[in-house]
Parts: C-alpha cells; sequence; structure tokens
C-alpha cells in the first residue's frame, strides 16, 4: 500500500509544481504577483477562497471533532462556511471597491495613520506565520501514514509550496488552489462513505457507539449540538472573527475582476464549505465506531486510511489532505509576503520603491521564500513555540477586529481609537490565553472564549476613546 500511496503523492506533486509554473507567465508586477492582476472570475475566486479555509484544520481537525463529539462536530466546519458567507454579505464589496492589497491598507486610509497600519500588519503576520506552522505540522501527521520520515516527508511538501508560491505569486496559488480543491472534493467524500459503508452505514455508527461509555449519550453524540452550545460557539465565533479581518481572505476579494464577483465568490464558497462540512464529522464517527476507545482522535484518519480503505482510495485521500493543507499554507504564505512588502516597506520604510516594479517583485519572492522557511523551521525545531504563535490568532483578531468592522460602518472612529482597541484588545486576548486573567466564570454558557473578551475590550476602547478624542480625517473613498 506504501508504494501506491507514494507514487500517487509524487505524481500529485509534478502536477501541482507544473501548474505553479506555468503560473508564472502571468506574472508581470506586483500587482500580478500579489494580487493575480485583480483579473480572477468567479470560479477561480470561489475556488480559491474555499481552499484558503480547506485545510488541514478543516479536514483533520473535523474527523477529531467527529471522533470526540459526534454531529456536533460539524460545528467548526460549518462555522468556516458561515464566516465566509458573513464576509460576502457585510464586507466584500465596500472593501474590493476600494482596491487596496492589503487589510491594513484599510485601516491605514480609514484612519489615515500608518501606526494604525503597523500595528495590524504585525499582529497578522505573526499569526500567519504560526498557522502555516501548524499547516506543517498537519502535514508531518498526513504523510507519516504512508510509513515515510514524517519530518523529510513535511519538508518536500513545504518546499513544494514555497517555491511555486514564490515563483507564480497568487496567480500560481489560485490555480494550484483549483486543482487541490478538485482533490480535495473527491477524496474527503471517498473517505466518508467508504467508512461508512466499513461501520454499516448510520445504523452500524449508532450500534457501535452505543457499546462504548463516553462522556455523551449516544442521541447526543447524533445531534448538532449535543456536545453543548459553548462548544459550537467557541467553534464557530472565533472563526467568523478571523476570517472577517484575515488577509488571506481579503486577498482573495482584492484580487476579483469586481466587488460583484467578490461578494458572489466569496458566499459561494461559504456554501459549498457547508455542504461539505458533514464528510470529515462522518468519517471521525466511523472511526469511532470502528475503533473505539483503542485509539485517540488525532489517530482516527490515519488509522482509517491505514487499515480500512482500499489502496488506491488511500491514495487519493491522502492526497486531498495535503493538497487541504497545501492550499491553506499557500494562502497565508502570499498574505504574509503582501505585509511585509507592501504594509512594512512600500508604505512605511521606502515609498519610493514602489517605482521600480521589477525589483519590487524580486524581493516579494524572496521574502515569499524568507516566512515559508522560518515558519517551517519554527514548525520543526521549536514546539513551544508553535503554541505561542498560534495564541496569536486569538491576538490578531481580538485587537483588530474592531478596528476593521466597525471602521466600514461607524465614521466618528478615529485613530486615537483604533490605536487603543488594538493594543488593549490584544493584551486581554494574550492575558486570557497565557491564564493570567481568567474569564470562565462569566455568565454564559460554557464561557465566554477569550477572543470575544478581548474584543469586548477593544469595542470599549476604540467607541470610547474616540468619543473623547477629535475625528481624525476619512477618506472621501469610504463614503
Amino acid at each position: 500500500m506504501p508504494d501506491l500511496q507514494i507514487l500517487v503523492l509524487i505524481v500529485y506533486f509534478i502536477v501541482i509544481f507544473a501548474v505553479g509554473v506555468y503560473a508564472t507567465r502571468f506574472i508581470g508586477n506586483t500587482t500580478d504577483f500579489l494580487l493575480a492582476g485583480r483579473r480572477l472570475g468567479l470560479l477561480l475566486a470561489t475556488a480559491t477562497l474555499c481552499a484558503t479555509h480547506f485545510g488541514g484544520g478543516f479536514v483533520m481537525g473535523s474527523g477529531e471533532w467527529g471522533f470526540d463529539y459526534g454531529l456536533t462536530g460539524i460545528a467548526y466546519a460549518a462555522g468556516v462556511g458561515l464566516s465566509l458567507v458573513v464576509l460576502g454579505l457585510v464586507a466584500a464589496r465596500r472593501m474590493r471597491r476600494l482596491a487596496m492589497f492589503t487589510v491594513p491598507d484599510f485601516l491605514a486610509l480609514r484612519y489615515n495613520s500608518n501606526l494604525v497600519r503597523v500595528l495590524g500588519a504585525l499582529l497578522s503576520l505573526v499569526a500567519i506565520i504560526g498557522i502555516i506552522g501548524a499547516q506543517v505540522w498537519a502535514a508531518q501527521g498526513a504523510l507519516s501514514i504512508m510509513g515515510l520520515d514524517p519530518t523529510w516527508a513535511a519538508i518536500a511538501a513545504t518546499g513544494l509550496f514555497i517555491v511555486y508560491t514564490a515563483l507564480s505569486g497568487l496567480w500560481g496559488v489560485t490555480l494550484t488552489d483549483a486543482v487541490q480543491l478538485a482533490i480535495v472534493f473527491i477524496g474527503v467524500p471517498v473517505a466518508a462513505f467508504m467508512a461508512l459503508g466499513e461501520a454499516g452505514g448510520i445504523d452500524g455508527i449508532r450500534a457501535g457507539i452505543e457499546e462504548l461509555e463516553l462522556t455523551v449519550s449516544t442521541d447526543a453524540y447524533f445531534s448538532p449540538l449535543g456536545a453543548g452550545l459553548g462548544l459550537v460557539l467557541a467553534a464557530i465565533v472565533p472563526t467568523m472573527m478571523y476570517t472577517l479581518i484575515g488577509q488571506d481572505f481579503y486577498q482573495r476579494l482584492f484580487a476579483a475582476r469586481d466587488e460583484n464577483t467578490a461578494r458572489r465568490a466569496a458566499i459561494l464558497a461559504g456554501l459549498l464549505l457547508i455542504l461539505f462540512a458533514v464528510f470529515p464529522v462522518i468519517t471521525g464517527m466511523a472511526a469511532r465506531a470502528l475503533f473505539g476507545v483503542e485509539i485517540e482522535a488525532a489517530q482516527a484518519i490515519p488509522k482509517l486510511i491505514a487499515e480500512v480503505l482500499p489502496d488506491f482510495a488511500a491514495a487519493i485521500v491522502i492526497a486531498a489532505i495535503i493538497g487541504a493543507i497545501m492550499s491553506t499554507a499557500d494562502s497565508l504564505l502570499m498574505a504574509g509576503t503582501s505585509h511585509v512588502t507592501n504594509d512594512l516597506y512600500v508604505k512605511v520604510i521606502n515609498p519610493d520603491a514602489e517605482m521600480d516594479s521589477r525589483r519590487l517583485l524580486a524581493m516579494s519572492r524572496v521574502v515569499t521564500v524568507i516566512i515559508g522557511v522560518l515558519a517551517l523551521w519554527m514548525a520543526l525545531a521549536f514546539e513551544a513555540i508553535i503554541g505561542l504563535l498560534l495564541m496569536s490568532y486569538t491576538l490578531y483578531a481580538a485587537g483588530v477586529f474592531i478596528p476593521v468592522v466597525l471602521g466600514l460602518y461607524w465614521r466618528r472612529g478615529n485613530a486615537a481609537g483604533a490605536i487603543a482597541a488594538i493594543i488593549g484588545g490584544s493584551a486581554v486576548g494574550v492575558a486570557g490565553e497565557l491564564g493570567w486573567v481568567e474569564f470562565s466564570g462569566l455568565p454564559v454558557i460554557g464561557g465566554f472564549p477569550v477572543i470575544v473578551i478581548g474584543a469586548l475590550v477593544s469595542l470599549v476602547l476604540h467607541v470610547g476613546v474616540s468619543l473623547l478624542t477629535p475625528v481624525g480625517e476619512i477618506d472621501s473613498a469610504l463614503e
């Protein structure tokens, strides 16, 4: 079995690399590199938005949640899709109309402050590096199924997406995303249906679960809210907050052909992800019924692939998982490059660099490689660092969510309010994640997620400081 899996994976890597190299013909300047020339139509924009969220967390993480919590495990994956729908309805058209490169571009324009830009860019960049590192971890787990050395296999997969991203920018990422998504949309349902058949269908899973002593009842295991509303909200709310301000998502909206394409692509991508949310969860539930308490949640899908699926199906599913991981990682890589090249270098350090497009394009490619290698190195060398960096997911959204979203609809907000909101919200988010402050006693089911507490503090600071200080200039483009 490993020989067939390795062959399929090698062919898959060759195809992906070839598509990435092909996309280099479309790169002439930094707009082509960072935003695919702002020429993405509905099909490609939808595919790349889907692929950005359809990563290791969506496939492996949802499978683990299905294993542990049953149908409640659908909360994260469905929340991911719902987040994109909300993004399309709330912000896609307004943000695309501004024709920017990054979310910090919007912050700088809205609040007339480069300090707000730098704070937003740095927080986002740290989060991006951490999440890329998490994708490297997910790749190690998926590739270890084939008996390969997980470290060297993960280095090979990471090196591949670093190279094609550095060569072809968002054009390459978009085209490879489309290919990877096609594999994912085949491989993940194949795994679900075969696992379901092996377990004896839904009735077989139910019978298997009834024989186990789980922390939830069988009826709760088969209920979307069986594990509690608190768990559902803890999965959906932070995901939605990050999606509404994440550079990796807005970069695709900015790359869309026009504002209507951006809006439709986000909504369509969200609906597709909601439809596919059930497949990895069912796979995890089937693994629970088949293997019982003999394994941990993290082993569910790997063991299912290794021991249940036929050789060829297992090879396709592994390729689908790796494709999902790479499609998210390359999206994040492009987002990080945009922050360094556009937000920090061109807009703050050396504004004249914008005049030399060839040099800026070369710099963008170098930055892409550096960010990718840094994330890979941290993932492999410093396990504790990754946990700290992933905490910046909360740090970023807790501080930046309010200035971005409120900035679209509340004109009274100013730079002083935005700076206070970013610093205060992020500080509370970090304090909560490190355990310096406890929020579990607050009166809500399951307690408030730390990211929500940080955002509430950010909201109070943004509104309060803005009302107490003079209103800043607001660019006419926002009217």
